[in-house]
């Protein structure tokens, strides 16, 4: 049946951009954390009495967001995974149906970037979330496949701040 075949490439498509993201956000976690860790040894090493206990509070916080969102975006993606198995069926049991949003997933399977899918995915969670009892693996895999990307975008730039937060602390330590 032709209907089967959508479903089962749907179906691998949706796991293989789940398996690149969760790669992705534990990558992106590593950074993270590395960054994170040297940013706020740096800032032990530079402030000293009062300020120490404001930077272990408060720099520790800053350090901690990027390594969370990263975390998050991973964890969400190891939750996912575990309805892999079902993911097919669940394709098939709501391409059967006849929603204008099964168009979505017809559509995903044409080869665009993961930020041009999730953002046409929007209008497919609505649907999924209404039906998530129903069909649980393919309502969890296309809630990562939106959240995700917006998580890993929100660490990288945690990076990146952290990281010149880190080198101006250096910079600052090894001058004054």
């Amino acid at each position: 049946m032709e209907s089967d075949a959508v479903a089962l490439r749907v179906g691998s498509g949706l796991q293989f951009t789940l398996r690149r993201l969760a790669t992705l956000a534990y990558g992106i976690a590593v950074v993270a954390a590395v960054v994170g860790a040297a940013t706020f040894a740096t800032g032990l090493w530079v402030f000293e009495g009062g300020g120490r206990t404001t930077w272990i509070i408060i720099g520790g916080l800053l350090c901690l967001v990027p390594v969370a969102a990263a975390l998050i975006a991973w964890l969400l993606l190891r939750i996912t995974a575990k309805y892999a198995p079902q993911l097919v069926d669940n394709v098939k049991t709501f391409l059967a149906g006849s929603s204008p949003a099964t168009q979505v997933l017809i559509d995903y399977d044409s080869g665009q970037t993961v930020a041009a899918s999730s953002r046409s995915f929007g209008a497919l969670r609505g649907e999924l979330t209404e039906r998530s009892k129903e069909l649980p693996a393919l309502y969890a895999g296309v809630r990562a496949i939106i959240s995700v990307p917006g998580l890993a975008a929100l660490a990288v730039l945690g990076i990146v701040g952290v990281g010149l937060l880190g080198t101006v602390l250096l910079i600052g330590g090894l001058i004054g």
